[in-house]
């Protein structure tokens, strides 16, 4: 996923937005982004399933509140995980499909 690049001048004139936090609505302003980097994490479970995981983010947004530790804008962005797994045989409730035959298409 490719945004434009965008200048500093540029985020100045972006509008602002609410979005929701957990701590209830906020002020904010939508970015653009360039994916730079897109891993997969795999985890190796104890019953011999593999699951890769991989978050797809849709929109990033800077929200007007600032880590009071730190300084740093606070960010916040909307996601979905993908999700593929790998799993044993003996794992799935039905091990082998029936093959169709003509009439069962019919």
């Amino acid at each position: 996923m490719e945004g434009k690049a965008i200048g500093r001048e540029e985020l100045v004139k972006m509008e602002k937005t609410k979005v929701n936090t957990p701590n209830g609505p906020a002020d904010a302003m939508e970015l653009e982004f360039k994916v730079k980097s897109e891993p997969w994490t795999t985890l190796e479970l104890e019953d011999g399933a593999t699951l890769h995981v991989k978050i797809n983010i849709g929109k990033v947004f800077r929200l007007e509140q600032y880590d009071h530790m730190t300084g740093e804008p606070a960010y916040i962005f909307t996601s979905n995980n993908l999700v593929r797994s790998q799993v044993p045989a003996k794992l799935k409730k039905f091990q082998t499909f029936p093959k169709a035959t003509n009439e069962d298409v019919a």
